[in-house]
């Protein structure tokens, strides 16, 4: 019986050996192609929309290899770094050479160090970089906009899209620019909503697109990059960053007929107020607003433009502050409060007259 067990046995190990054996080939044969290159795994492949811009970056050497793999991971600020000098090295035609000692206790990474030199990147405060912190979209459009214009000094940086987004308020101060440039030449865009998201995180497939965009952008662009969207000057983009400022503590003001403030308003009264604070000088009247300014079509409708109502159709008898989105910003009537309304429907869909640029 003894013997019966010990060749059972015998068996049963050589049985658990075999099985051990094929299934470590099985696995080894998984991983490759038959040309014994490793297959990607799922993480590994980009999305379809990304695929081209990031084979483009791969064949100009705009990417470091650390990046090229788990596109769905979310790019930190040591990564992103790192892709921006290599766009500016790109951009420049020749390396970078770092004279500069690191200011930072937290990594010694060249490319790190060479982004502070050229005044890409900063640090945190307390000689920190936080090279493995996610990096935000804010934060992105800053990096890219210095190290375009390091790269580029040569480009006119004047003119910057007068989009506002409806999460404007969130962008950081010193970010606003670059974001407004960034949009305004096709290089990023908004989240959806008219939103931005200034402190969302950026995937690295993402990140790699943005460098090829602007790679692309530069390349095909001698003398400056046109904005293509909504272009303005920084004046006009102060006014109505100033502008949106000035509307926001009166909101919620009641209305009181032939009042200016302020602590109460009608239609004209909030219009002549807040323009006036902006160094823009406006008629009294609704009427009288309604007869300066530049003529501008319901559907070319920009922040900060006035619109005009008339009931009888002809006869301008409110006015109320374009805000986006189809709103407007207004003091309606007694009893009612200053509050956005919108154009596209109801009342004042019907009542609509007209539309004023008055800066």
């Amino acid at each position: 019986m003894r013997k019966i067990c010990s060749k059972d046995s015998l068996v049963f190990v050589f049985i658990i050996i075999a099985i051990a054996i094929i299934a470590n080939i099985t696995y080894a044969d998984s991983a490759l192609q038959p040309n014994n290159e490793a297959v990607l795994s799922e993480e590994d492949i980009p999305s379809d929309w990304a695929k081209a811009d990031i084979e483009g970056a791969k064949e100009l050497n705009l990417i470091p290899e650390r990046i090229q793999g788990q596109y769905g991971k979310n790019i930190t600020r040591e990564e992103f770094s790192e892709a921006v000098v290599k766009l500016y090295e790109a951009l420049r035609g020749e390396d970078y050479i770092l004279e500069a000692q690191s200011p930072f206790t937290d990594t010694t990474n060249q490319q790190v160090i060479k982004a502070n030199s050229l005044g890409i990147v900063k640090g945190i405060g307390d000689g920190k970089f936080a090279p493995d912190a996610f990096i935000t979209r804010q934060d992105i459009s800053v990096m890219i906009y210095r190290g375009l214009r390091a790269a580029r000094p040569q480009y006119d940086y004047s003119s910057i899209s007068k989009h506002i987004f409806a999460d404007h308020n969130k962008i950081s101060p010193w970010a606003r620019e670059a974001v407004a440039y960034l949009y305004g030449i096709e290089v990023t865009n908004g989240v959806g909503e008219n939103l931005f998201n200034p402190w969302g995180y950026t995937s690295r497939e993402q990140a790699i697109s943005l460098i090829k965009r602007t790679y692309d952008k530069a390349m095909t662009s001698k003398d400056t990059i046109v904005v293509s969207r909504e272009g303005t000057s920084r004046r006009e983009l102060a006014l109505k960053l100033k502008l949106e400022e000035l509307i926001a503590p009166e909101m919620g003001k009641p209305y009181k007929y032939g009042a200016t403030g302020p602590n109460s308003y009608d239609c004209s009264g909030l219009v002549y107020s807040i323009y006036g604070k902006l160094g823009i000088s406006l008629p009294r009247t609704a009427s009288a607003q309604s007869k300066v300014g530049v003529y501008v079509p319901k559907e070319n409708l920009a922040y900060g433009d006035l619109v005009f109502f008339a009931r009888d159709g002809k006869n301008v008898h409110h006015v109320g502050i374009y805000v986006g989105n189809g709103e407007f910003v207004h003091s309606p009537q007694t009893g009612d409060v200053v509050k956005r309304t919108t154009l596209l429907s109801g009342y004042y869909q019907r009542c609509y007259y007209t539309a004023k640029r008055v800066f």
